[in-house]
Formats: structure tokens, C-alpha cells, sequence
């Protein structure tokens, strides 16, 4: 108890009456430091969020999921089961592509249990000869903002086309760091080889397709 009697807010505030130069000199404080906050603050509209996981995308081309599974998440997971800090490992199999999701610990730092998972996995030799490069990448949650919709009387390839620049246009905005293309198929080459000509150059149609 205050041997005084009085509230100690009320002592505070009689104490910065009493005393006018500290009283001006700690509002001179609190306004430079909001000035400062207000231009230096970062300010996102939907700010992205961080998560604990961990995303290894390895595409298998041409592969069912039953070898996608075999030949790339088998592997992935013996490579990486014993890596410190993991919690759940979580993988999924597709034609074509083999993902394998990690779930870190949030006690431990994710930039180290994600180089440690890096380094396992570039490690690996054994994958198949179709595999592309391991993609590994921190999982970020992000929201949709704005959606700008482009539509009209015109082939797919055109239509796609004029996405891409309206895309970046919008990227070139300020304030804009992202846009992404919704919707649209990815490019597709068709190469046909006659049997007259693979036989000519003693090739078969893998070989043409490593080769591409």
C-alpha cells in the first residue's frame, strides 16, 4: 500500500505535472517513435504467413503412380525418416510427379532441418533415369486479393497469351509483388517419329524421348 494514500496512477500523473521538461520530453519520444512506425511498418493487405512445413516435389515423367511411389517417395522417405526435428512426414504419389510433405517441429530452426533435408535428398543417386530435379521449397500460406478474369471470342493460345501480359502488367504496378495465371493448360510439344526413320538411326521412341 502506498504510505502516502495515494493511487499510485494518480502519483504518476502528479509527479509528471511537478515535472513539465520530462513530461514534454517523453511525448516528444512517443511521437518521433509512431512517425517512425507509420513509414517503416511493413503493410500487406493479406500478409503471407509462414508454416512449419516442407514441400519436396520431384516430377517422374511419364511414370504411374505406382512407380512414382517406388522409384522417388520411397526413397525420399528413407532418406529423410531420421533427420532431427521432423515431426510427420506426409507423402502422396501421382502420374508424374511425387510429393512428399514435411511437418517440422516448432522448436527446432526450420532453415537448418530444411538444409538437413536438402542435402539428404540431393543425395540421393538412385532415382530413375526420367526424374527431373528435387524442387524443395518452404510451404507459405497466401490469400487471394483480387481476381481479374480474361475472356473473349479468341483460340486458347491466343487467350493464354494476353493473360501473360496483362499478368505482367499488373507485376509491374507498385504495391504488386505477385500474380499468378489460373486455369490454363501448360504448353505441349507433340513429336512424331516415323518407324522408317527410327529404324534408319538405330533409335527407339525412350531414347528420342531422353533425348527431347
Amino acid at each position: 500500500m502506498n504510505p502516502t494514500g495515494q493511487d499510485p496512477f494518480n502519483a504518476l500523473i502528479s509527479w509528471f505535472a511537478r515535472n513539465s521538461v520530462a513530461a514534454n520530453l517523453l511525448m516528444f519520444i512517443l511521437i518521433v517513435g509512431g512517425l517512425y512506425s507509420v513509414y517503416t511498418i511493413k503493410k500487406e493487405v493479406q500478409p503471407r504467413i509462414d508454416t512449419n512445413y516442407i514441400t519436396i516435389s520431384v516430377p517422374f515423367l511419364g511414370a504411374t503412380p505406382e512407380d512414382v511411389e517406388e522409384g522417388v517417395v520411397i526413397k525420399i522417405e528413407e532418406a529423410i525418416q531420421d533427420v532431427e526435428g521432423i515431426e510427420e512426414i506426409i507423402s502422396s504419389a501421382s502420374r508424374g510427379n511425387g510429393r512428399v510433405t514435411v511437418e517440422v517441429n516448432a522448436d527446432y530452426d526450420m532453415a537448418e532441418v530444411m538444409d538437413q533435408i536438402k542435402n539428404r535428398v540431393d543425395a540421393i543417386s538412385t532415382f530413375p533415369e526420367n526424374t527431373e530435379k528435387p524442387n524443395i521449397a518452404r510451404n507459405t500460406f497466401q490469400q487471394q486479393v483480387v481476381m481479374v478474369s480474361v475472356f473473349g471470342s479468341v483460340n486458347e493460345r491466343t487467350l493464354k497469351e494476353f493473360s501473360k501480359q496483362i499478368r505482367n502488367e499488373i507485376v509491374s504496378l507498385p504495391g504488386i509483388t505477385r500474380a499468378e495465371i489460373l486455369g490454363s493448360r501448360p504448353y505441349e510439344i507433340s513429336i512424331e517419329v516415323s518407324e522408317f526413320d527410327l529404324q534408319a538411326y538405330d533409335l527407339t521412341l525412350i531414347e528420342v524421348a531422353q533425348a527431347v
